[in-house]
């Protein structure tokens, strides 16, 4: 990996994971999910990668911007949920460069959900300082084992295609 890109993929440290972790769990005790959203807005990038597996995956991801050039192209090592000290997301920041459509592609080494190991989508980005996408390996929905979500908030990502 370069150092641009490098530089240009972020974990999430163990401090910011625990601070999103409390809060989720304030948010949930007291129904507000303004909180969650303020500690989303500090932790998440453009682009997440979430692992929601007992398990580090590795794989790349590649995005086309809507002109038609590379605007991501790496591989990625997302820790386990379960990893000691270690955040489960894998953020990107600077990527949208227009409002359009972004080509999608992540695939999986060494690991099928639900016989997946390879996902592409095109999703659309209508407000580039505010929206973020959201990639979730094992989102627990056995139709979407790799699921895309849009959205402007992290209580946005959460939801699934039939609650948007």
């Amino acid at each position: 990996m370069s150092r641009y890109e490098a530089r240009k993929q972020r974990s999430i440290t163990r401090r910011q994971l625990l601070a999103a972790g409390g809060t989720t769990f304030l948010t949930a005790t007291a129904g507000c999910s303004a909180v969650l959203d303020f500690v989303g807005e500090q932790v998440l990038e453009e682009v997440n990668i979430l692992n929601q597996l007992n398990r580090e995956i590795s794989g790349s991801i590649e995005i086309i911007d809507p002109a038609g050039d590379t605007r991501l192209d790496t591989a990625f090592t997302a820790p386990s949920t379960e990893s000691d000290g270690e955040s489960n997301i894998v953020a990107y920041p600077d990527i949208w460069t227009n409002t359009g459509s972004y080509e999608v592609s992540i695939v999986l080494t060494d690991i099928e959900l639900e016989g997946v190991s390879r996902a592409r989508r095109e999703i659309s980005i209508d407000d580039t300082e505010a929206e973020m996408l959201a990639i979730v390996i094992g989102s627990g929905d056995e139709s979407e084992p790799i699921a895309f979500r849009v959205g402007e908030s992290f209580s946005e990502l959460g939801q699934t295609s039939e609650s948007q």
